[in-house]
């Protein structure tokens, strides 16, 4: 009973003492003024607020809670407490939440959408990048192909100078060549440069000299003046022929003897009667048709050129036992022997009694004219490219036709493009030089076939 009836005094008590505080509200944990203001401002605001979800009546308080208030849940730039929340009076410490802060769920999802802004942006900067690197690509790309068509271009103007500088090559040819021929025609006149003339010292006379001047000049291959003649056609894999003896040109290695299926010999065919076809085997000779001798070689004979090899000459009017020759395939090609040869087919000749092969090439020149020299070189297992001819019916060609032993023919070097050549210069007695020159528009280029 004491205790009940002393519960005044013990409230009292515990109020001087500083006990009961947890239920005196905030405002006991501040000591001296700054407690009693706190409580004031906080029943002052909850006289304001009617209700624990109605709007605040009147301004927020001042003071130290002033923060506090600019995050009321129940102010007009917020959307009001979440529902089930303790938070009573938007105290600091007056429920389990703070008055207007968020949940730990919430936060979380914050940082993630945070997190995910920044992989975001990093990602569209990865793009940007690879992009870029696109396009640098690209324009690599686009440089690449500039640059190779300039180089196309800078291929096709020097193929297209390559090709005019031989036209005019050529050109520089034909008219050097027709202009000895014509030298050469006032010389047999009695007309020329060294013979003696008529009102010259010179030889000619200047009114001689007009005459032939104004005369047409002969054909250049046996065709009509106007054309120009045979034009052999460019070999293959070659570039056009130039017929300049300086323009050195090798025989392909891949062409010879070696490791060729071509059969070393092929049956000798002997021709008589009215058939007048050559044949792969046919057994010719050649007769130089301007001077009438025909092609020699022997053993007794060498060049005095540097070469060494056998020497090739016209001898003679009527054929012995060393002008004879074989027709035999080019090296790599395997005709069936009897097989008709055609004009433009390349073919070996090679001479009964020694074995060697008809043969020309360069730097090796005929010490009385300066022109190819032509040798007989090798033996039945020995034969290269430079052993290769090409046979041309004179004046036309006739590629395709059947090579009649009636026609007048051309022998044309298949390295060189030269032809094979004769005239009235004599190495010794009988021994009349032959070689490899020009392009084979001259009488002296002239050969027929005969058969024993």
């Amino acid at each position: 009973m004491d205790n009940y009836g002393n519960h005044d005094n013990y409230q009292d008590n515990r109020r001087d003492s500083g006990e009961g505080e947890g239920e005196r509200g905030i405002g006991s944990f501040f000591k001296g003024s700054g407690g009693q203001q706190q409580q004031q401002q906080q029943n002052q605001f909850q006289q304001q607020r009617p209700n624990q979800y109605g709007p605040p009546q009147g301004p927020p308080p001042s003071g130290p809670s002033q923060s506090h208030y600019s995050q009321n849940p129940y102010s007009n730039n917020s959307p009001g407490p979440r529902p089930g929340s303790n938070m009573v009076g938007g105290s600091q410490y007056g429920g389990n939440m703070p008055g207007g802060g968020y949940s730990q769920e919430e936060i979380e999802k914050s940082q993630r959408n945070e997190r995910y802004k920044d992989w975001g942006a990093k990602a569209g900067m990865a793009a940007l990048g690879a992009a870029a690197i696109g396009a640098a690509a690209y324009g690599i790309h686009e440089w690449r192909e500039d640059k190779e068509e300039e180089k196309e271009e800078e291929k096709r103007k020097e193929e297209e100078k390559r090709r005019r500088e031989e036209e005019e090559t050529k050109a520089k040819l034909r008219r050097e060549e027709e202009e000895r021929r014509r030298r050469e025609q006032q010389q047999h006149q009695g007309g020329g440069w060294n013979s003696p003339g008529q009102g010259s010292g010179y030889g000619g006379g200047y009114q001689h000299q007009q005459q032939q001047q104004h005369q047409p000049s002969p054909p250049r291959y046996g065709g009509d003046s106007g054309s120009g003649g045979f034009q052999p056609p460019v070999p293959m894999g070659c570039r056009p022929y130039t017929y300049d003896q300086n323009d050195v040109r090798h025989a392909n290695p891949a062409r010879s003897s070696e490791n060729s299926p071509t059969p070393r010999e092929y049956p000798q065919l002997r021709h008589v009667g009215s058939d007048n076809t050559i044949k792969m085997g046919s057994i010719i000779a050649l007769k130089h048709n301007m001077t009438g001798r025909f092609l020699h070689t022997d053993r007794s004979h060498s060049t005095h050129s540097g070469s060494n090899q056998q020497l090739v000459f016209g001898f003679r009017w009527n054929p012995d036992e060393n002008d004879w020759w074989q027709v035999l395939p080019a090296n790599h090609d395997v005709p069936v022997p009897g097989a008709i040869v055609t004009y433009g087919t390349q073919i070996r000749l090679r001479h009964l009694q020694t074995g060697r092969h008809l043969h020309s090439h360069y730097n090796f020149r005929d010490p009385k004219c300066g022109q190819n020299e032509i040798t007989a070189y090798g033996d039945q297992n020995l034969s290269d490219e430079n052993d290769h001819w090409l046979v041309e019916r004179w004046g036309t060609g006739n590629y395709g036709q059947t090579w009649d032993a009636n026609d007048v023919i051309v022998l044309r070097h298949y390295v060189s493009g030269m032809t094979l050549h004769s005239h009235d210069i004599m190495i010794s007695e009988d021994v009349q030089s032959v070689t490899c020159f020009g392009p084979g528009g001259e009488e002296n280029d002239k050969w027929r076939v005969k058969f024993d």
